[in-house]
Protein backbone atom coordinates (compact mmCIF):
# COMPACT_ATOMS: atom_id res chain seq x y z
CA UNK A 1 0.00 0.00 0.00
CA UNK A 2 2.46 2.63 -1.03
CA UNK A 3 0.38 5.34 -2.01
CA UNK A 4 -1.33 7.50 0.13
CA UNK A 5 -4.64 7.86 -0.25
CA UNK A 6 -7.14 10.35 -0.22
CA UNK A 7 -9.01 11.03 3.02
CA UNK A 8 -13.00 12.06 3.01
CA UNK A 9 -14.05 11.87 6.21
CA UNK A 10 -15.84 13.75 8.97
CA UNK A 11 -14.45 14.79 12.28
CA UNK A 12 -15.31 12.31 15.35
CA UNK A 13 -12.50 11.33 18.03
CA UNK A 14 -10.74 14.29 17.00
CA UNK A 15 -9.32 16.11 20.41
CA UNK A 16 -7.64 19.55 19.43
CA UNK A 17 -3.65 20.01 19.59
CA UNK A 18 -2.35 21.25 22.91
CA UNK A 19 1.11 21.95 22.11
CA UNK A 20 1.80 24.20 18.92
CA UNK A 21 -0.75 25.62 16.04
CA UNK A 22 0.65 24.92 12.70
CA UNK A 23 0.47 28.65 12.23
CA UNK A 24 1.93 30.19 15.51
CA UNK A 25 5.42 31.02 15.01
CA UNK A 26 6.30 31.70 18.99
CA UNK A 27 8.12 28.51 19.25
CA UNK A 28 9.65 28.68 15.86
CA UNK A 29 13.06 30.34 14.35
CA UNK A 30 13.83 30.47 10.42
CA UNK A 31 16.78 29.39 8.74
CA UNK A 32 17.38 30.10 5.22
CA UNK A 33 13.50 30.44 4.66
CA UNK A 34 12.90 27.03 6.53
CA UNK A 35 11.06 26.60 9.77
CA UNK A 36 12.35 24.97 12.90
CA UNK A 37 11.80 24.81 16.36
CA UNK A 38 13.71 27.44 18.46
CA UNK A 39 15.03 24.55 20.87
CA UNK A 40 16.58 22.33 18.35
CA UNK A 41 17.36 19.48 20.80
CA UNK A 42 13.55 18.76 20.47
CA UNK A 43 13.87 17.88 16.42
CA UNK A 44 16.57 19.13 14.71
CA UNK A 45 14.65 19.07 11.07
CA UNK A 46 12.34 21.62 9.54
CA UNK A 47 9.01 22.11 10.19
CA UNK A 48 7.29 23.17 7.53
CA UNK A 49 5.21 22.03 4.35
CA UNK A 50 8.38 21.16 2.87
CA UNK A 51 9.25 18.62 5.53
CA UNK A 52 5.83 17.44 5.36
CA UNK A 53 6.62 16.24 1.89
CA UNK A 54 9.54 14.71 2.98
CA UNK A 55 7.73 12.46 5.46
CA UNK A 56 5.40 11.64 2.84
CA UNK A 57 8.41 10.39 0.61
CA UNK A 58 9.88 9.01 3.32
CA UNK A 59 6.80 6.90 4.19
CA UNK A 60 6.36 5.68 0.99
CA UNK A 61 10.13 4.64 0.81
CA UNK A 62 9.31 2.41 4.16
CA UNK A 63 5.90 0.57 2.98
CA UNK A 64 7.87 -0.39 -0.63
CA UNK A 65 11.18 -1.55 1.07
CA UNK A 66 8.74 -3.99 3.72
CA UNK A 67 5.34 -4.35 1.42
CA UNK A 68 3.42 -3.96 4.91
CA UNK A 69 2.89 -1.48 7.44
CA UNK A 70 4.16 -3.26 10.57
CA UNK A 71 5.82 -6.72 11.34
CA UNK A 72 4.47 -7.50 15.37
CA UNK A 73 2.03 -10.19 15.44
CA UNK A 74 -1.34 -8.13 16.06
CA UNK A 75 -2.81 -8.46 12.67
CA UNK A 76 -5.39 -10.86 14.53
CA UNK A 77 -6.16 -8.36 17.12
CA UNK A 78 -6.37 -5.72 14.85
CA UNK A 79 -8.89 -6.99 12.28
CA UNK A 80 -11.27 -8.37 15.46
CA UNK A 81 -11.74 -4.68 16.68
CA UNK A 82 -11.50 -2.56 19.76
CA UNK A 83 -7.89 -2.44 19.72
CA UNK A 84 -6.29 0.93 20.58
CA UNK A 85 -3.01 1.73 19.02
CA UNK A 86 -0.52 4.07 19.60
CA UNK A 87 2.24 6.14 16.96
CA UNK A 88 4.73 7.94 18.61
CA UNK A 89 5.62 10.73 16.79
CA UNK A 90 3.22 10.19 14.40
CA UNK A 91 4.90 13.12 11.81
CA UNK A 92 2.52 13.62 8.59
CA UNK A 93 0.05 11.09 10.04
CA UNK A 94 0.25 8.99 6.77
CA UNK A 95 1.10 5.38 8.31
CA UNK A 96 -1.80 6.32 10.98
CA UNK A 97 -4.31 7.04 8.17
CA UNK A 98 -3.36 4.06 6.21
CA UNK A 99 -3.64 1.84 9.20
CA UNK A 100 -7.20 3.29 10.54
CA UNK A 101 -8.32 2.66 6.82
CA UNK A 102 -7.36 -1.03 6.66
CA UNK A 103 -8.58 -1.82 10.20
CA UNK A 104 -11.50 0.40 10.68
CA UNK A 105 -12.97 -1.43 14.20
CA UNK A 106 -10.06 -0.92 15.84
CA UNK A 107 -8.76 2.72 16.88
CA UNK A 108 -5.77 4.99 16.34
CA UNK A 109 -4.07 7.64 18.34
CA UNK A 110 -1.10 10.05 17.14
CA UNK A 111 0.97 11.80 19.29
CA UNK A 112 4.04 14.39 18.14
CA UNK A 113 5.37 17.45 18.87
CA UNK A 114 4.99 19.22 15.88
CA UNK A 115 1.28 19.11 14.21
CA UNK A 116 2.56 18.21 10.91
CA UNK A 117 -0.84 15.84 10.29
CA UNK A 118 -3.96 16.57 9.06
CA UNK A 119 -5.55 18.73 11.11
CA UNK A 120 -9.32 18.72 9.74
CA UNK A 121 -9.84 15.59 7.45
CA UNK A 122 -9.30 11.79 8.41
CA UNK A 123 -11.15 8.73 9.80
CA UNK A 124 -13.45 8.64 12.03
CA UNK A 125 -11.25 5.79 14.33
CA UNK A 126 -8.17 8.74 14.41
CA UNK A 127 -7.09 10.72 17.20
CA UNK A 128 -4.36 13.25 16.63
CA UNK A 129 -2.72 15.30 19.32
CA UNK A 130 -0.26 17.52 20.01
CA UNK A 131 2.55 16.03 22.76
CA UNK A 132 5.88 16.56 24.26
CA UNK A 133 6.84 13.21 25.18
CA UNK A 134 10.11 14.55 27.38
CA UNK A 135 7.09 15.68 29.63
CA UNK A 136 5.53 11.87 29.94
CA UNK A 137 2.69 10.02 27.85
CA UNK A 138 -0.79 11.33 29.05
CA UNK A 139 -2.26 7.73 29.10
CA UNK A 140 -3.75 5.40 31.76
CA UNK A 141 -1.62 2.15 32.38
CA UNK A 142 -2.04 -0.52 30.37
CA UNK A 143 -4.38 1.21 27.97
CA UNK A 144 -2.53 0.35 24.60
CA UNK A 145 -2.67 -2.86 22.69
CA UNK A 146 -0.29 -1.93 20.02
CA UNK A 147 2.27 0.85 20.53
CA UNK A 148 4.43 2.17 16.81
CA UNK A 149 7.87 4.07 16.49
CA UNK A 150 9.34 5.24 13.62
CA UNK A 151 12.67 6.65 12.47
CA UNK A 152 11.96 9.15 16.09
CA UNK A 153 14.23 7.73 18.47
CA UNK A 154 17.24 8.43 15.88
CA UNK A 155 16.39 12.10 16.17
CA UNK A 156 15.94 12.44 19.54
CA UNK A 157 18.24 14.59 22.01
CA UNK A 158 19.19 12.83 25.47
CA UNK A 159 19.21 16.94 26.18
CA UNK A 160 15.94 16.81 25.15
CA UNK A 161 14.04 13.49 26.32
CA UNK A 162 15.43 11.11 28.82
CA UNK A 163 15.47 7.51 26.98
CA UNK A 164 15.11 5.27 30.13
CA UNK A 165 11.77 7.70 31.34
CA UNK A 166 10.86 7.39 27.97
CA UNK A 167 10.89 3.67 27.60
CA UNK A 168 9.22 3.02 31.35
CA UNK A 169 6.55 5.29 29.97
CA UNK A 170 5.60 3.13 26.81
CA UNK A 171 5.94 -0.04 28.74
CA UNK A 172 3.24 1.72 31.25
CA UNK A 173 0.48 2.85 28.85
CA UNK A 174 1.37 -0.85 26.89
CA UNK A 175 -1.18 -3.21 28.21
CA UNK A 176 0.18 -7.14 29.20
CA UNK A 177 0.33 -9.30 26.26
CA UNK A 178 0.89 -6.15 23.91
CA UNK A 179 3.23 -5.21 21.35
CA UNK A 180 5.70 -2.34 21.10
CA UNK A 181 7.31 -1.88 16.91
CA UNK A 182 10.48 0.45 16.58
CA UNK A 183 11.72 1.26 13.01
CA UNK A 184 14.71 2.89 12.30
CA UNK A 185 16.87 3.53 9.38
CA UNK A 186 20.77 2.78 10.43
CA UNK A 187 23.67 5.25 10.09
CA UNK A 188 26.15 2.50 8.07
CA UNK A 189 26.07 3.17 4.95
CA UNK A 190 26.46 0.37 2.63
CA UNK A 191 29.11 0.63 -0.16
CA UNK A 192 29.54 4.59 0.62
CA UNK A 193 31.21 6.75 -2.35
CA UNK A 194 33.53 9.39 -1.37
CA UNK A 195 30.65 12.20 -1.06
CA UNK A 196 28.42 9.69 0.67
CA UNK A 197 31.15 9.10 3.22
CA UNK A 198 31.55 12.70 3.73
CA UNK A 199 27.77 13.57 4.19
CA UNK A 200 27.68 11.11 6.56
CA UNK A 201 30.33 12.03 8.48
CA UNK A 202 29.04 15.44 8.55
CA UNK A 203 25.65 14.10 9.47
CA UNK A 204 26.73 12.15 12.33
CA UNK A 205 29.35 14.80 13.45
CA UNK A 206 25.72 16.86 13.86
CA UNK A 207 24.15 14.06 15.51
CA UNK A 208 26.54 13.79 18.19
CA UNK A 209 26.64 17.23 18.88
CA UNK A 210 22.78 17.21 19.44
CA UNK A 211 23.54 14.43 22.08
CA UNK A 212 21.63 11.49 19.82
CA UNK A 213 23.04 8.10 19.88
CA UNK A 214 24.64 7.66 15.98
CA UNK A 215 24.46 3.88 16.74
CA UNK A 216 20.98 3.53 18.09
CA UNK A 217 19.82 0.72 16.47
CA UNK A 218 22.46 -1.89 17.60
CA UNK A 219 21.39 -0.80 21.19
CA UNK A 220 17.57 -1.35 20.66
CA UNK A 221 16.84 -5.10 21.54
CA UNK A 222 19.09 -4.66 24.77
CA UNK A 223 17.62 -1.68 25.77
CA UNK A 224 13.70 -3.50 25.87
CA UNK A 225 15.24 -6.07 27.14
CA UNK A 226 16.59 -4.20 30.19
CA UNK A 227 13.25 -2.52 30.30
CA UNK A 228 11.38 -5.78 30.97
CA UNK A 229 10.13 -6.63 27.38
CA UNK A 230 10.21 -9.98 26.61
CA UNK A 231 9.88 -12.56 22.86
CA UNK A 232 12.10 -9.28 21.63
CA UNK A 233 12.68 -9.65 17.51
CA UNK A 234 14.43 -8.10 14.78
CA UNK A 235 13.96 -7.60 11.27
CA UNK A 236 16.47 -6.07 8.60
CA UNK A 237 15.73 -4.55 4.93
CA UNK A 238 18.68 -3.72 2.82
CA UNK A 239 18.01 -1.25 0.49
CA UNK A 240 20.45 -0.43 -2.63
CA UNK A 241 20.01 2.91 -4.16
CA UNK A 242 20.27 1.19 -7.76
CA UNK A 243 17.42 -1.50 -7.39
CA UNK A 244 15.82 -2.72 -10.07
CA UNK A 245 13.09 -1.37 -8.47
CA UNK A 246 12.18 2.34 -9.96
CA UNK A 247 9.82 3.66 -7.25
CA UNK A 248 12.99 2.51 -4.40
CA UNK A 249 15.79 3.44 -6.11
CA UNK A 250 13.56 6.90 -6.79
CA UNK A 251 12.44 7.40 -3.48
CA UNK A 252 15.42 6.49 -1.79
CA UNK A 253 17.71 8.95 -3.71
CA UNK A 254 14.91 11.75 -3.11
CA UNK A 255 14.59 10.71 0.40
CA UNK A 256 18.77 11.44 1.57
CA UNK A 257 18.71 14.33 -0.73
CA UNK A 258 16.11 15.85 0.77
CA UNK A 259 17.71 15.00 4.57
CA UNK A 260 21.18 16.85 3.00
CA UNK A 261 19.73 19.62 1.44
CA UNK A 262 17.16 20.53 4.75
CA UNK A 263 20.47 20.12 6.58
CA UNK A 264 22.70 21.94 4.61
CA UNK A 265 22.93 25.70 7.15
CA UNK A 266 24.05 22.99 10.07
CA UNK A 267 26.59 20.73 8.13
CA UNK A 268 28.10 23.61 6.60
CA UNK A 269 29.22 24.50 10.75
CA UNK A 270 31.03 21.03 10.46
CA UNK A 271 33.10 21.57 7.50
CA UNK A 272 35.20 24.24 5.51
CA UNK A 273 33.37 24.18 2.06
CA UNK A 274 31.28 27.08 1.20
CA UNK A 275 27.68 27.09 -0.41
CA UNK A 276 28.32 26.46 -4.13
CA UNK A 277 30.49 23.37 -3.21
CA UNK A 278 28.04 22.03 -0.84
CA UNK A 279 25.34 22.15 -3.72
CA UNK A 280 27.94 20.74 -6.26
CA UNK A 281 28.92 18.10 -4.07
CA UNK A 282 24.87 17.14 -3.30
CA UNK A 283 24.64 16.68 -7.12
CA UNK A 284 27.85 14.58 -7.54
CA UNK A 285 26.06 12.54 -4.48
CA UNK A 286 23.21 12.01 -6.89
CA UNK A 287 25.04 10.49 -9.39
CA UNK A 288 27.69 8.18 -6.98
CA UNK A 289 24.58 6.65 -4.98
CA UNK A 290 24.01 4.44 -8.23
CA UNK A 291 26.94 4.11 -9.56
CA UNK A 292 28.67 2.81 -6.56
CA UNK A 293 25.63 0.36 -5.57
CA UNK A 294 25.20 1.97 -2.00
CA UNK A 295 22.73 1.25 0.28
CA UNK A 296 21.40 1.48 3.92
CA UNK A 297 19.77 -0.62 6.65
CA UNK A 298 16.09 -0.56 7.86
CA UNK A 299 15.59 -2.14 10.93
CA UNK A 300 12.06 -3.11 12.87
CA UNK A 301 11.88 -4.38 16.24
CA UNK A 302 9.04 -5.67 17.87
CA UNK A 303 8.63 -6.90 21.57
CA UNK A 304 6.02 -7.76 24.27
CA UNK A 305 5.21 -6.65 27.26
CA UNK A 306 4.56 -9.30 29.80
Amino acid sequence: MGNTPSYQFKLNRTKCPISYGRNSNDSFKFINGRKFLKDSDKYILPSDEKELDRLHVQHDLQIQIWNSHFSSPVESILKSGGAEVLDVGCGSGNWLLEMATNYPSSNFTGIDILPLYPLDTHPLNVIFESVDVSAGLPFPDNHFDFIHLKCLLSTMSEKYCNMKTLYNELIRVLKHGGWIEIMEHDNEIINPSPTMKFFCSSYQALLRQRGINVYLCREIPKILDRHGFINIHNEEKITYHGEKNGTICELSIKNIISIFSTLKSSILEFTSINSEKFDNLLQDLIKEVTECDSGFKTQRFFAQKP
